[in-house]
């Protein structure tokens, strides 16, 4: 071979290898953006994911790049943090939900997490801020030290905030308190019990703190499924209607119901009391700052904590969190249990390690519809489309719209079902010595036909591995992924079966769209029989014992 063809090849050889190293090195920098945590909120819809999971990836990994603490350098060292005891579990008659101010701004502290769920380790502290735009606070530093005071080491790095609220929401006043996470990046994991506070300079004596306890993430959880109930506000006794929704959703596979008390009647509080005591339901104080004259908006920024609070509370013991309100059941509808349910939408699309949630589509049932039913169509009628007058019916009292008539919309074969029966009342015998009603499941057998969207008064089963934020219908924002990062479920596996007295516009701003039709609901007659007796009779034994 003469010396130019040798040359020749020597540098073909040079050119291959180099091509190799860049194309390996360009893979392994991509699975590490993958496990980043994006920052920066943006609203995909479903479809768009797949076209944008690669620049998604690199963006979320440029910001854990990013995230990775850059230690201020202290010449002082700042003074031992007072902590003060926090004891966050409700008990009849303490309403104080303590709050710590971070000095020199509106940020106030409530909670404080460690999250090791990503290699790059966090200490997460929910907090909130007087406005709606958490930029124009002071920067805010996070001091980390050992519970030892003689251990003269602390860590200081810059907090990352992040809104856990979307501003396109509402254009209410600047006269807000926005929750906000804020995100604390390590150098190390901890490896010993801490104290985090959070201040305005780096080396400033603290003002608050939080003791950080070191668990370590198990292979394994300790359940599936935990239920968060946002704040309970209830003047009149609910007792009754809360033991039939808890003993529904044990039937249905929850295994720890998380609640936030605001009030109740001393019945209601004796119900969860006697499931606390049984270790089924952990009760806690509000994360209300001010209680008085709040609005709406307001009320539902409060909510957020509640519900991050849980999420952060279980994301080293539950796989799942299902935040629901006691008016709402989600009610597969060809499995009889949640686990069921997951098996089957394995087959479905339902990918663990690409949705953070899986979004379950709502569908209300109105107590003014349920009677419809009981019409007998005259000869004259066609019964593929029935029309009842029911000119008592008001969608929302401040709206005064008076509705003409309600569609009952199906086709013949409902007939077939006996809906005439009297269902009102359900007699237990020698089991039980008083006659209670039916429960909601069974005897709401009518809802509206109109179906809502996808996103529209969802719930959702919320991977707790992968949320970085949670609202009480879906993820906020998750870990390495942009947008909600939902999956909807199939409406003919599962949907949420969302009971209301009637329509108020102030919550359902389609009242008249949702109360104009109605349709019978055969998940609901299918699923009456296995499950009426078995929660009629646990409503029954729970009513007798408290």
């Amino acid at each position: 071979m003469s010396r130019t063809a040798r040359k020749f090849v020597q540098v073909t050889k040079f050119l291959l290898a180099g091509v190799t190293i860049f194309c390996v090195s360009w893979m392994a920098c991509v699975n590490e953006w993958h496990s980043g945590v994006r920052w920066k909120e943006h609203r995909n819809v479903q479809e768009n994911l797949s076209t944008m999971r690669t620049i998604v990836g690199y963006s979320a990994g440029k910001q854990a790049e990013l995230d990775r603490p850059s230690p201020e350098a202290c010449s002082r060292l700042p003074a031992f943090p007072k902590v003060p005891f926090l004891n966050r579990t409700w008990s009849r008659g303490i309403q104080d939900s303590i709050w710590q101010r971070v000095k020199g701004t509106s940020v106030s502290l409530y909670s404080a997490y460690y999250d090791e769920r990503t290699p790059q380790r966090y200490i997460r502290v929910l907090a909130a801020f007087h406005g709606r735009n958490i930029s124009t606070e002071k920067s805010l530093f996070c001091q980390t030290r050992s519970i030892d005071a003689n251990n003269y080491s602390v860590e200081v790095v810059a907090a990352k905030p992040l809104e856990i609220w979307w501003t396109e929401w509402d254009n209410s006043s600047s006269d807000v308190e926005t929750p906000v996470l804020l995100s604390c990046p390590l150098t190390e994991p901890l490896t010993e019990s801490s104290i985090i506070s959070i201040v305005t300079e780096p080396c400033d004596d603290p003002s608050n703190g939080f003791y950080i306890r070191k668990i370590r993430l198990s292979l394994q959880y300790e359940r599936t499924f935990t239920i968060c109930v946002k704040d309970l506000k209830f003047q009149n006794d609910i007792s009754q209607k809360l033991v039939e929704w808890i003993e529904t959703n044990k039937l249905l596979g929850a295994e720890k119901i998380d609640m936030y008390i605001d009030s109740l009647s001393k019945e209601s509080e004796d119900v969860l009391l006697r499931y606390r005591s049984q270790g089924y339901v952990r009760l806690f104080q509000i994360p209300i700052k001010y209680k008085n004259e709040r609005s709406l908006w307001q009320r539902r920024r409060d909510h957020i904590i509640s519900y991050n609070d849980c999420l952060y509370r279980n994301i080293i013991e539950s796989k799942y969190i299902v935040p629901l309100d006691i008016d709402e059941i989600l009610l597969p509808k060809i499995a009889y249990t949640w686990s069921g349910l997951l098996r089957r939408l394995k087959y479905k699309g339902w990918n663990s390690n690409q949705y953070s949630a899986i979004l379950v589509r709502n569908v209300f049932f109105f107590d003014f519809m349920q009677g419809i039913h009981s019409y007998k169509p005259s000869k004259h009628t066609n019964e593929t489309r029935i029309y009842i007058k029911r000119d008592d019916v008001r969608i929302g009292k401040e709206q005064n719209l008076v509705l003409k008539e309600i569609e009952l919309i199906d086709d013949t074969s409902y007939f077939k079902y006996n809906l005439n029966d009297d269902y009102d009342k359900i007699n237990y015998g020698s089991e039980c010595d008083k006659d209670l009603p039916i429960p909601k499941l069974a005897s709401h057998i009518v809802s509206s036909a109109v179906i809502s969207p996808t996103g529209h008064y969802s719930k959702s089963f919320m991977l707790t591995k992968r949320v970085l934020t949670a609202f009480n219908h879906y993820p906020l924002a998750s870990l390495g992924t942009a947008g909600i990062a939902g999956w909807s479920a199939p409406f003919n596996e599962v949907q949420i079966n969302h009971y209301k007295d009637s329509c108020n516009t102030t919550v359902v701003t389609e009242c008249e769209l949702y109360a104009r039709r109605a349709r019978v609901d055969r998940s609901a007659l299918r699923l009456r029989k296995p499950l009426i007796k078995a929660i009629a009779l646990a409503i029954c034994s729970k009513l007798n014992t408290v």
